[in-house]
């Protein structure tokens, strides 16, 4: 047996907490550890369940039981809740909170913060292994992580808002922290009872009295589990609409035998962007087109939950990051302002501007702005006794700034102020009144003179609302809470703002990647984690595909061109030479770029840019394509452009990139650049490479190959999630500078070359031409190596009719007679089981702008779109029968 019990954390946040009561462990669920299960048994008078649940430690299947549990002799444990199953370099530990703090009660269920945590091992000798050291430091990452504003409780559903609640939705997934940690023992139909869940955020309550009634005041925030992270890990939106930093805030109040709810949401800009490295880079990372659709899921999601949307964001127009993602962002507003009709509303406040010289009341004529639709959206309110709804929210405020935490906090507590200025007032008392003043003008006041005991604790529990998410996202706490605590910054404002930036620094660039993994393994999005289960489903899926598919056929044109560092002009006619409008999509690799030792070192972004245009100039002079993805390596360009009609078929557009140098050369123009991407649902990579050449490498090209497919998209360690491996892709296109040559005598090849030459107009020698490209074939180093080289094995390639493609002389149809011909450029394609592809053709084109020829292929695909309803009844069959 392995206990990972917690050591003690300190955690300055919780000073705020100033109901929690001191930390215990309430012993509710009680271990029993034997050498091959361990048994769980629950304190009845908490969790009622009449049976015990067994573990079985060699499989992990989990199954209830009745009766007390053996009587031979074994260890025995006690916990605070039973988080579920979590897997640490592949190893499952089961994960216990151990220690808790008491934050508050409400509805009669209490609700607790984890304090410490426990990791139970189902191995016996796991601390003997090799992996031993690291999984004791993750293990040490994931209790720093799971103390920062974890919550649970045994009754009441932290996931749901009041409104949630009285319509009995279920659990909602998107807030649930260890979902990862159950799915596959709820799969296995025990009791949910077992399974404590938990939220991330923020929980307190203060109470007092009003006009001599009691007012209970609840403040709770859930950040939402997916696109989780630390702030520069986890930016802008992704292809499912999820945003990163994503917050539902609930104020609950009770009063006047009456429970009212008020809804907020903050979130990063929804488009695709990103900010990371030494410099904080900020970078637009897909093109307006393919936003749109993720843009829309996202919207579609806030309408279902929340009906009308109003955003306001708060950032600056005059800084440029902050002017670049807030352009993107009033872009797909517009574009798609058609298909969100009147559900959404758009509103821009410069923040900085606007409250300039820390005159922060300045915010005041926004809300004031913004009190019709404060009013016109209304809140939950449900009268106790009855349990009658008297009325709803009809919409809500989604607020952002860049982090969406400092501003974004400030200006949440402006409008939830407000909002409890017109519940009050439904409930019988002229706040107003009470203040002598207007109640967003009393949270400008400062402290000193605040009389008012409501107006304190309402600004220090948002407070310590700012400061808990913004130690969760950044790891210090919000450089506002001076302003929103005592409504003015003061010296020790500045000198705490200066403080926190300088730490948040600090902690981006050393320990945001520790906290993102063990995010990451938590959620079970890490590069690491395989669950078995899971497996076993995905390969049962893979052959019953046909039963929740429909299939339709792409066409791809690929074109690669090592363009031996010429510079071709913007007017230059790819249409007439290399370009097919057949395709649906079209794929460009292009190789040496950029030649020069200066250029190499610098960078080829430039030439990326320029080929960029000159391709979409092409391109807008024959069809509606779209601009998907490019991206470069020191002289090695890949382009994806396709047609308008697929900009929603096109998701999760990702790229990785590998350097083949010797001893680390900065010279070197070798490499691969990738680019892989979901068509529908079927996943597609395109590998454009400059191999080593050499007629005497064959043995450094076969191993260049072996690192490409091994290292692109299968980097684990720290801050790595899981994504999907080359092999994993439905189809691979590897295309480029491949450097394979002929093992013939040159003089025989240039003689077949020659003939080719004659035999443009004689069809009796084209005949014989073609019988000796044939023999040519037999000594091409990728026929001859194929079968011994695993990744090249899985390529197949058409036919080969043309000629030779290297080397030529500059701007000339001859050959370098001091060089051996060969192919060195090609286009190849492999495939997983259940898919089908075919070349429409596969041909060289006479463009002499380099010693190489540019090639292209016409390349069909099938593709695969799944229907959901009818997957989950596929997955739902598989697993009843594994049950």
């Amino acid at each position: 047996m392995q206990l990972f019990t917690s050591l003690t954390i300190n955690n300055d946040s919780k000073n705020a907490q100033t109901n929690s009561t001191k930390k215990q462990n309430t012993q509710i669920f009680k271990v029993h550890l034997y050498p091959k299960q361990y048994i769980i048994e629950t304190n009845q008078k908490a969790i009622t369940l009449d049976k015990h649940l067994i573990i079985d430690r060699d499989n992990g299947n989990l199954y209830e039981k009745s009766g007390a549990p053996p009587q031979s002799k074994h260890e025995q444990m006690a916990f605070s809740a039973f988080l579920g199953t979590i897997y640490i370099l592949n190893e499952p530990f089961l994960l216990f909170v151990d220690e808790a703090e008491l934050i508050c009660t409400i509805d009669e269920q209490d609700i607790f913060q984890i304090a410490s945590v426990s990791f139970l091992s189902y191995m016996p000798n796991i601390m003997q292994s090799a992996k031993a050291n690291t999984i004791l430091k993750t293990i040490a990452e994931l209790r720093k992580l799971l103390v920062m504003g974890f919550y649970f409780s045994y009754g009441y559903d932290l996931t749901l808002s009041k409104v949630k609640q009285h319509i009995e939705e279920k659990t909602d997934e998107r807030f649930l922290w260890n979902l990862n940690l159950i799915k596959n023992h709820l799969k296995q139909q025990i009791d949910r009872k077992w399974l404590t869940t938990i939220i991330q955020g923020f929980i307190n309550y203060f109470y007092l009295y009003i006009n001599g009634k009691k007012l209970d005041f609840y403040l709770m925030s859930r950040r939402s589990s997916q696109r989780a992270g630390t702030r520069y890990n986890a930016r802008g939106i992704d292809d499912d609409g999820n945003v990163a930093n994503f917050v539902e805030t609930e104020q609950i109040i009770y009063y006047n035998n009456h429970c009212c709810s008020h809804l907020q949401v903050r979130g990063s800009v929804p488009i695709f962007w990103s900010q990371r490295g030494w410099l904080i880079e900020t970078k637009i990372m897909r093109s307006a087109e393919l936003t749109k659709r993720a843009f829309k899921k996202h919207f579609a999601s806030l309408f279902e939950d929340y009906s009308r949307v109003i955003c306001l964001n708060l950032m600056a127009k005059k800084k440029k990051d902050e002017q670049m993602v807030t352009q993107g962002f009033e872009e797909q507003i517009k574009a798609n302002s058609t298909e969100l009709n009147e559900n959404i509303k758009y509103e821009w406040f410069d923040f900085h501007h606007e409250c300039k010289n820390n005159d922060f009341s300045l915010s005041n004529p926004l809300i004031r702005k913004l009190m019709d639709h404060i009013q016109n959206f209304g809140f939950f309110l449900v009268e106790l006794k009855t349990k009658k709804v008297v009325s709803v929210q009809h919409g809500i405020f989604r607020t952002n700034c860049m982090d969406c935490l400092d501003r974004t906090n400030f200006i949440q507590t402006k409008i939830a102020m407000s909002v409890f200025d017109i519940q009050i007032k439904k409930l019988g008392v002229d706040f107003q009144n009470l203040l002598k003043m207007s109640p967003i003008e009393a949270l400008d006041e400062n402290s000193s003179h605040i009389t008012n005991y409501f107006v304190q604790y309402f600004k220090n529990i948002w407070a310590d609302n700012g400061d808990m998410l913004s130690n969760q996202y950044t790891g210090t706490g919000s450089t506002h809470t001076n302003i929103t605590r005592t409504g003015k910054r003061d010296l020790d404002g500045i000198l705490d703002h200066g403080k926190k930036t300088i730490g948040r620094v600090g902690e981006s660039t050393i320990w945001d990647n520790f906290k993102q993994e063990a995010i990451d393994i938590l959620l079970g999005n890490h590069a690491d984690i395989t669950a078995s289960y899971s497996k076993q489903i995905v390969e049962k899926l893979k052959s019953r595909c046909q039963e929740f598919c429909s299939f339709s056929e792409r066409t791809i044109l690929v074109a690669t061109w090592n363009v031996g560092g010429e510079t071709v002009q913007q007017q230059y006619d790819l249409n007439r030479q290399i370009l097919d409008y057949q395709a649906d999509i079209i794929v460009i690799g292009l190789q040496e770029m950029v030649n020069s030792a200066t250029g190499l070192v610098g960078g080829s972004s430039q030439y990326l840019k320029n080929w960029d245009k000159l391709i979409a100039n092409n391109l807008r002079q024959r069809d509606k394509y779209i601009y998907i993805k490019s991206k470069e390596l020191q002289g090695i360009g890949l382009f994806i452009y396709a047609k308008e009609r697929f900009q929603d078929r096109i998701t999760k557009v990702s790229y990785d990139k590998i350097k083949l140098s010797m001893w680390g050369n900065p010279f070197t123009n070798k490499g691969a650049v990738a680019i892989k991407m979901f068509i529908d649902d079927t996943l597609v990579c395109f590998i454009n490479c400059n191999l080593e050449y050499g007629e005497k490498s064959l043995d450094t090209r076969l191993q260049n190959l072996n690192d490409i497919h091994q290292t692109l998209f299968n980097q684990t360690g720290i801050g790595k999630k899981k994504e999907e491996k080359i092999e994993q892709c439905d189809y691979r296109i590897l295309l480029g500078n491949l450097n394979f040559r002929i093992n013939l005598e040159k003089d025989k090849i240039l003689i077949v070359c020659r003939k080719k030459s004659d035999g443009r107009s004689q069809g009796n020698i084209l005949v014989y031409y073609q019988f000796n490209i044939r023999t040519l074939k037999k000594y091409d180093e990728i026929k001859i190596n194929r079968e011994e080289n695993q990744y090249l094995n899985q390529y197949q390639e058409s036919d080969i009719n043309f000629l030779p493609t290297y080397k030529f002389d500059p701007f000339s149809e001859r050959y370098d007679e001091s060089r051996t011909p060969s192919w060195n450029d090609r286009i190849l394609v492999a495939q997983n089981e259940h898919c089908e592809h075919s070349y429409q053709y596969y041909k060289s084109h006479n463009v002499t702008y380099s010693d190489h020829r540019p090639v292209s292929a016409l390349i069909n695909i099938k593709t695969r779109k799944e229907i959901a309803e009818k997957k989950a009844n596929v997955i739902s069959s598989i697993i009843q029968n594994e049950s």
